[in-house]
């Protein structure tokens, strides 16, 4: 299982393994699209590969059966369609727990999103506490996250915790090329516009919610310069007929406004439209380009709160109309 960059997983990874110190309880945490995931299937191959150096092989049965999804000591949990993890499935993996490996020495339970179950959340952690708290010796549990926040202490004290990082756009472009299913010059545009996140420069390439949201902000910055309070209502809106694209308009729309206040020190720029965020910055000015950024980051919070959709765009609107 490739893994880009986050040399400081696959060295901690190895060391571990080769100590015969491998836990038995796993927290990958970090942004959508930087290879949480994927870091659990590489941490997954390492300890079960056959030539158990600390290194996936890539080449021998059970790292080609975990590349492949097929592997029978490596169980991938699945959420239902409302992003929640029900209680009994969470039991069933507990129940399961204490059955031996069929093929290995271990048996590798990956739970990715964990925190994304807000019904059963804390439920659900309570269940898999005792598992993680007195787990059977050949039991590895994964679990990936955005951030630590949303779990329970105790969970926290038992559990080594992992963060993944971006890719310089270099390693980025070079991962995705080695795909070959994308031309370069679409690659290097998607990484200009996302930096080092191989996850999102992928979807993005797809044409998937990550490009839709980027051609939205792009949009109403520039709409945002034009002054025309009408069209930023419309794409706004255009968005509130999408699950989850609003807020994925609105978090690429505090990367610009940040950078047009980073552009008026001067600052490097990170965002998909740092033309347009500059030009803001100079239009603007450094304080309203900074109240720009806290204004995007409220909205962010109160869809996380479950405020409606519209009632965020309209005073959304009424605020940037104000700046």
């Amino acid at each position: 299982m490739l893994l880009a960059g986050n040399e400081h997983i696959k060295s901690l990874t190895a060391a571990m393994i080769k100590k015969g110190r491998e836990p038995h309880s796993l927290m990958i945490t970090g942004e959508h699209g930087q290879g949480r995931k994927t870091a659990a299937k590489y941490i997954a191959s390492a300890m079960l590969c056959e030539r158990g150096d600390g290194v996936p092989c890539e080449s021998c049965r059970t790292c080609r059966m975990i590349r492949d999804g097929i592997h029978p000591d490596f169980m991938v949990l699945k959420a239902n369609e409302n992003g929640n993890y029900p209680v009994d499935d969470i039991r069933e993996v507990v129940a399961d727990a204490v059955v031996a490996p069929n093929e290995g020495r271990l048996k590798v339970y990956l739970i990715p999103d964990f925190d994304k179950s807000k019904v059963t959340g804390e439920q659900v952690q309570n269940i898999l506490l005792k598992l993680i708290e007195e787990p059977p010796d050949h039991v590895v549990m994964i679990l990936t996250a955005d951030s630590r926040e949303a779990f329970l202490q105790t969970i926290l004290s038992r559990t080594v915790c992992m963060s993944v990082s971006p890719c310089t756009k270099e390693e980025c472009i070079s991962y995705i090329g080695a795909l070959e299913k994308y031309e370069y010059a679409d690659i290097a545009q998607a990484a200009d516009a996302l930096g080092g996140n191989i996850g999102s420069c992928i979807e993005y390439l797809e044409k998937g919610s990550i490009y839709t949201a980027i051609e939205n902000a792009r949009e109403i910055a520039k709409s945002l310069l034009q002054g025309n309070e009408y069209d930023i209502l419309k794409t706004l809106t255009e968005c509130d007929s999408k699950k989850g694209q609003l807020r994925l308009t609105l978090v690429q729309l505090s990367l610009i406004a940040r950078d047009s206040a980073v552009a008026t020190l001067g600052g490097e720029q990170i965002s998909c439209a740092k033309h347009t965020a500059a030009d803001l910055g100079r239009k603007y000015g450094k304080s309203r380009c900074e109240k720009l950024y806290r204004i995007f980051s409220e909205y962010i919070a109160r869809l996380d709160r479950s405020v409606s959709k519209t009632l965020v765009i309209n005073s959304l609107c009424a605020q940037i109309a104000s700046l």
